[in-house]
């Protein structure tokens, strides 16, 4: 059976003449407002919490870029205006008096999930010492080609088990890949409370000097790929993670591996086909790490780049059949090339022209729809294709509802009665999407760190939009829709605990907003003050259901919001929404390997009447 749901979703028309290399300005003027404020830059003093967790009680959860922190700290990371932090300004400038409420102390004192330290790797490189085969070392191998070799096929199966069995290898780069492999198995094959996989990244460290990134080996390559890829993400050390495998990346480029290989014989094509296979695997990682930090893609995509994707069939005798082979990551490739486009577009500005929104969006549609019967059937299949198949599905519905968000926190923003209609199938598509998102996450998630991880994340990008509705919207007859909505998302996260870190700390993130919107409901005939006074004592005082960590208020601190986020804090004092400034984009021309963009401003050639103050949501 093919699934069909996603492709049907209403998507705004779409425009076939190609996207024009204008680049004057990427806003589109129907709200005349602008969503560059929402970007942070870092101060000269800024102190992140990768930093402090050496010498401060930081949960596990938190991270300035994934801000599911719960202390205050506004010493954020660069993050660009798409990343989720858009959402809640638009929420807070909607309903003001979130401020207070959300700066209410908390009571509760658990902290779910605190890692052992990880030890500070010595100046001493460690000896290789051989790896003895075990039994233990052997079912974290089948854990990793079972739940994560799918998405990064850039090992040789069959040499590297047979490496592992035969023990000989005791190089320092075979020996860090090695130790990253048994992490990630051991995450992947364990419930999120389990920590062994620390040991193992400890292992790994050691045959990582900083001369290492100097490096001629693959293995080093690889090693640095799931570290900064997988790893550092899993333990939330987002910009530490982006660092290594930009790092990573430029190792890569120094063993040529964006360029192809004109080797000849068969031992060679076994060799083009892993570099191929690892450098493919490195722009995927990047690609869906980065997407959603509103940071440019600093050219992983460009006519420079002429390596070729790996070969269907090429080592089909090496492959193991249940992955599909290298078929994941082949359609994985076509869309992070889209989505490498979309995240250049959205770091210049968010807010793009229609027609150049509605043609990203095409391309997306049309990649989706001409996937491999493989990928989109919903017939029982193996673990690791399954698995494969239902992240790049979710993925897939993510990028298109972050293409569409923009245009829902604008009108959001300025409390717009009034809307072109091209506006309105883009704000109703991006609805849609995260309610497919939220069913199919449901339907489709199983009971495995690998899933849990992703689902989680995708369920907190998609919880955004039903929220933002409500406090623009709170008398749409479709808000108990989008509460049925975050109902769902509550349960969901609920019943991942066991299988993602952040599970816990993002459910508690959303039932605070999903309580503070049923508040505001409740009280909304009543005064503002009364109003105010309901959200801050009844809803934010703490709750004996709720597991949240100790924290105080600081005179100009919002503790909630890092937590809210995903992307750490930022000054409200200086939140502003107004027209944009002109700004010359001639001197960011994007690459030549990517479409051009027509930034010129666009009237509205219709404006739709809300009857009843937003009748097109009904």
């Amino acid at each position: 059976m093919i699934d069909t749901s996603v492709g049907a979703l209403p998507s705004p028309p779409l425009n076939t003449s190609p996207i024009s290399p204008d680049l004057e300005s990427p806003l589109c003027p129907t709200t005349g407002e602008s969503l560059s404020s929402l970007e942070q830059i870092p101060t000269r003093d800024t102190e992140w919490d990768e930093e402090r967790r050496g010498r401060d009680p930081i949960p596990v959860e938190a991270d300035d870029v994934n801000a599911l922190s719960l202390s205050v700290d506004r010493q954020a990371s660069y993050l660009g205006a798409s990343s989720i932090k858009a959402a809640l300004m638009v929420m807070l400038k909607v309903q003001p008096q979130l401020r207070n409420a959300l700066a209410a102390p908390l009571n509760s004192v658990e902290v779910p999930h605190q890692f052992p330290a990880i030890r500070q790797k010595t100046t001493a490189q460690k000896d290789p010492q051989r790896v003895p085969w075990s039994w233990k070392g052997q079912t974290l191998i089948d854990a990793y080609f079972k739940r994560i070799h799918v998405f990064v096929p850039m090992l040789d199966e069959t040499t590297f088990r047979a490496d592992y069995l035969e023990g000989q290898r005791f190089d320092a780069p075979w020996l860090a890949l090695l130790n990253m492999v048994f992490a990630m198995g051991s995450i992947v094959a364990m419930k999120s409370d389990d920590y062994n996989h620390i040991n193992y990244y400890n292992r790994a460290m050691e045959y990582l000097p900083m001369d290492a990134f100097g490096s001629s080996h693959i293995e080093t390559v690889q090693a640095l790929a799931l570290i900064g890829g997988y790893y550092l993400h899993y333990i939330n050390r987002p910009n530490m993670a982006n660092a290594v495998l930009g790092a990573a990346i430029r190792m890569a480029s120094a063993l040529g591996l964006h360029r192809e290989s004109l080797a000849q014989g068969g031992s060679d094509l076994i060799a083009a086909e892993t570099r191929r296979r690892t450098w493919w695997s490195l722009f995927c990682l990047d690609t869906w790490a980065t997407t959603t930090m509103g940071r440019p893609s600093f050219g992983r995509w460009g006519p420079a780049i002429n390596i070729r994707a790996p070969e269907f069939g090429i080592n089909a005798a090496r492959d193991s059949s249940q992955h599909a082979g290298i078929l994941p990551l082949i359609e994985n490739i076509k869309f992070c090339k889209i989505a490498t486009q979309i995240q250049d577009m959205l770091a210049i500005s968010p807010l793009l022209r229609t027609e150049d929104r509605c043609n990203l969006d095409g391309q997306l549609l049309n990649w989706y729809s001409n996937l491999p019967w493989l990928l989109r059937t919903t017939d029982p299949c193996a673990e690791p294709l399954y698995i494969g198949r239902c992240i790049m599905k979710w993925r897939y519905q993510n990028l298109r509802m972050l293409l569409h968000r923009p245009v829902l926190l604008s009108l959001a923003s300025a409390g717009a009665q009034h809307a072109a209609e091209i506006d309105i199938a883009a704000i109703e598509t991006c609805r849609e999407l995260a309610k497919q998102t939220i069913e199919d996450i449901a339907r489709e998630w199983t009971r495995n760190q690998m899933s849990g991880w992703n689902a989680v994340w995708f369920l907190y990008q998609a919880a955004m939009v039903p929220l933002v509705s409500i406090f623009w919207q709170w008398n749409s007859p479709r808000v108990a829709d989008w509460h049925k909505q975050l109902e769902t998302v509550l349960e969901l996260l609920e019943a991942m605990e066991d299988w993602s870190l952040a599970a816990r700390r993002s459910r508690e993130v959303v039932w605070r907003m999903y309580e503070a919107s049923r508040t505001m409901m409740h009280q909304r005939s009543e005064s503002p003050s009364s109003l105010q006074a309901a959200l801050s004592q009844d809803l934010l005082l703490g709750s004996p259901d709720m597991h949240m960590s100790p924290i105080g208020l600081e005179p100009e601190g919002l503790p909630m919001m890092g937590m809210l986020d995903q992307h750490g804090l930022w000054d409200l004092d200086g939140m502003y929404w107004t027209g944009a400034e002109e700004v010359d984009f001639a001197p960011y021309a994007v690459h030549e390997g990517m479409i051009h963009m027509d930034y010129s401003m666009m009237a509205a050639n219709h404006a739709a009447s809300l009857d009843g103050g937003y009748g097109f949501v009904h």
